[in-house]
């Protein structure tokens, strides 16, 4: 499989042309590219990818709103749709690890020491609260300090001046593990990102898993083959040899300054807080590189995190109930799960499973395998007739949750819950349903009874 953005651009010429639109007219990187997006989902109910061909002050093209369709992320899997959790899960289960390539289409150009410049790059504000432009789409790249341990993840990095950012390292996940490790060392920590990534690399590094769980080998599983690295200038990182630009730099330690507000993906924009600094020692790209945005809290965003959450959440429930049908990611902090309860007990085993897989994830509902997780009105049923709010109603206090949602106390300590909608004590022995005799329902055809 090519391993590129454009070439993945040209598969969807080639299968949905239909979902690429190139704008030729001048944008203005404030605000518009952004409402653009969100006008075509909103008002035309179209979620095309969007290549801006002419961004006010930056040479470079701007493509936005890649992941905001499940169909396109599949072509990018090589699978339909429904087969996406399946495919993921494969690649987890059985990963293939990187290899590292001497040239790539990323060192086309190279620049270092004064010719770097976060300035020329498009300056994309995105929403009207947020305290400047950010960069979105970039994945990091960076190894553990003492220990030969990677990790990718997306970062979000305010441009504060010519070679700064500052970046959000959500507390306790492993980049700020990494940053911890190095900081107590007196050390800064080498880090890279990637800047317009084929969407089966994107997908794989949000995969959740142990600190020592190589995403870039989920890359590879999810590609089919061996992801192709390259070594950075300024450091030993290595980065996708076919990204359309990578930014080498550095998280300094005991350096902090003022980021946000920032409109994140709740739907609210978090207000300032001090968040660490990142000089950028290197800028690598394509000699035409294209420029990739994310419009967070958008579809592009939403739908790119679901299926690498799901697919964990699955991998965790099913070692903790092996009967477990489905699992849906709704909404943010949000879960459903659908299980053949076997035993007693095995919902709430459900329930502590999700809560353990994911740090962000807050509320969970599990349901028997009857009811169809992907409708909320039929999950909305099982709660109001299967569950008990005094019997089936789990909360953990006191734990560890994610630092954007806008309820915590402060900085994402919260209480996280659990709902047990399946039947007590099993669905055989249960009220039965209403339902209509099946001979009938096959033997009825709707267009007999159509004027």
């Amino acid at each position: 499989m090519a391993q590129d953005l454009r070439s993945y651009l040209d598969l969807i010429r080639r299968n949905k042309p239909e979902d690429l639109l190139a704008i030729s007219r001048e944008v203005d990187p404030a605000y518009e590219i952004t409402a653009i997006a969100a006008k075509f989902d909103q008002e035309a109910k179209r979620r095309p990818i969007l290549l801006f061909e002419k961004v006010r002050g930056s040479k470079f093209p701007v493509l936005t709103n890649l992941h905001a369709s499940r169909a396109r992320l599949a072509l990018a899997m090589g699978v339909e749709p429904q087969e996406m959790q399946r495919a993921y899960l494969r690649a987890m289960e059985k990963p293939i690890p990187p290899k590292i390539v001497s040239k790539a289409p990323v060192k086309d150009v190279i620049l270092t020491g004064d010719r770097v410049n976060l300035l020329d790059l498009p300056q994309i504000v995105h929403h009207e609260r947020d305290a400047g432009p950010y960069l979105t789409a970039a994945i990091s790249f960076a190894k553990e300090p003492t220990a030969d341990t990677w990790n990718c993840a997306y970062n979000r990095l305010m441009i504060k001046g010519r070679n700064t950012t500052s970046i959000h390292l959500t507390l306790a996940k492993h980049l700020w593990e990494f940053y911890r490790i190095a900081e107590a060392r007196g050390e800064a920590l080498p880090v890279a990102f990637a800047i317009g990534a084929h969407p089966a690399i994107a997908l794989g590094c949000l995969a959740i898993g142990s600190i020592d769980e190589d995403e870039r080998a989920i890359m590879g599983g999810l590609l089919g083959e061996p992801l192709e690295l390259v070594r950075c200038e300024t450091s030993e990182l290595l980065v996708p040899a076919h990204a359309e630009m990578v930014l080498e730099a550095e998280i300094l330690p005991h350096e902090r300054t003022p980021e946000g507000p920032f409109g994140e993906f709740t739907g609210y924009s978090l207000g300032e807080r001090q968040r660490q600094v990142v000089r950028v020692r290197a800028i690598t790209h394509r000699r035409d590189a294209i420029f990739q945005d994310i419009s967070v809290g958008h579809l592009d965003h939403m739908m790119l995190s679901t299926t690498p959450i799901e697919a964990n959440i699955y991998r965790a429930v099913r070692a903790m109930v092996p009967s477990v049908k489905a699992v849906r990611v709704p909404a943010p902090f949000t879960c459903y799960v659908a299980i053949e309860q076997r035993a007693p007990g095995q919902g709430k085993n459900a329930i502590l499973a999700v809560l353990g897989a994911d740090l962000y994830m807050k509320r969970v509902v599990v349901v028997d395998h009857d009811v169809d997780i992907f409708t909320d009105r039929a999950v909305n049923w099982a709660i109001a007739t299967r569950c008990q709010p005094d019997r089936d109603i789990t909360i953990v206090t006191n734990a560890r949750g994610s630092d954007l949602d806008p309820s915590t106390k402060e900085d994402g300590y919260t209480a996280k819950w659990g709902v047990d909608a399946t039947a007590k004590p099993s669905l055989e022995a249960y009220t039965p349903r209403h339902r209509i005799p099946k001979e009938v329902w096959q033997r009825l055809n709707l267009k007999d009874f159509l004027p």
